[in-house]
């Protein structure tokens, strides 16, 4: 007789396409864009420079973190900075002495007292869907934005 070991459900940060694996993974397939899906908890205690930070864990960004990158990730927790544009599946919450620099996307957002966000905020359960309708209605070369749809 084998156990069955404990699962959970995950969503690829790049194409949202979902799969069940089990709670000890660190890191796996996509099915949608056969591409790496890291499922660890990331923390960033320092400076930290990279094109992207994708992952189906938490991010954490300590006091003395700066994370520079597109972030993408369940939950995202932001004690230092943050410059890039942010889109998470979870919450966003930004304490005291938080930054972000750039654009978020996330369906809630917590903002404590003494924490900055620099860019366009989208939220709420469809923030995802909002955000794509929102980028096509800006046009590629200047000019007067399209309208957005109702």
């Amino acid at each position: 007789m084998s156990k069955e070991a404990p699962r959970r459900l995950i969503f690829c940060p790049r194409c949202d396409a979902r799969q069940e694996v089990s709670k000890a993974t660190k890191s796996t397939s996509c099915p949608g864009c056969h591409r790496n899906i890291s499922t660890q908890d990331v923390e960033i205690n320092e400076y930290c420079a990279r094109i992207e930070m994708y992952t189906a864990g938490l991010v954490m960004v300590g006091k003395k973190g700066t994370l520079i990158a597109e972030v993408r990730a369940e939950n995202i927790l932001v004690r230092g900075e943050i410059k890039g544009p942010v889109t998470c599946r979870g919450p966003v919450a930004i304490e005291k002495g938080g930054r972000i620099f750039g654009n978020v996307t996330c369906p809630t957002l917590e903002i404590s007292d003494g924490a900055q966000i620099i860019g366009m905020v989208v939220t709420g359960p469809r923030a995802g869907e909002l955000l794509a309708e929102i980028e096509a209605a800006i046009p590629a070369a200047g000019g007067k934005p399209a309208a957005i749809p109702a």
